[in-house]
């Protein structure tokens, strides 16, 4: 009997940390930043994952015109910063764990939208226009 519970013990404990293992080797190192495709990336994926289809779409258009405009990756083709976006995309489960995050991570997105607005805007030349 001792047996059988020595033995779950140590099953349990091994299942507990095969997914904390798993989750260390695919995230980036805390001291290392993320790079900013990966990050337009996962702003992507929130969107898409959080959004309402409405607010995806807009989102992917205002993140493709902030590629074009170069503000994601300077002195590079956007058809090559596009690509590699698409490349590291995650997993949404990954980046949104329980649809009760959703609400913080779409203020975070609209924050986002907010300000890259402005900068898109100023980067093609053009004016923000006025609220």
């Amino acid at each position: 009997m001792n047996a059988r519970i020595e033995f779950g013990t140590w099953l349990s404990a091994a299942l507990i940390g095969i997914p904390l293992s798993a989750a260390a080797q695919t995230t980036a190192p805390s001291g290392s930043p993320i790079s900013t495709e990966q990050q337009e990336a996962d702003y992507r994926v929130i969107a898409a994952r959080c959004g309402t289809p409405g607010f995806e779409k807009a989102f992917y258009k205002q993140s493709k015109a902030a590629v074009a405009a170069g503000l994601i990756s300077k002195n590079r083709d956007a058809a090559e910063v596009e690509k590699k976006i698409t490349a590291l995309r995650r997993n949404p489960f990954v980046l949104v764990a329980a649809p009760t995050d959703c609400p913080a991570q779409l203020a975070m997105l609209t924050e986002v939208q907010k300000t890259r607005s402005a900068a898109v805007h100023s980067a093609r030349g053009r004016k923000a226009p006025p609220k």
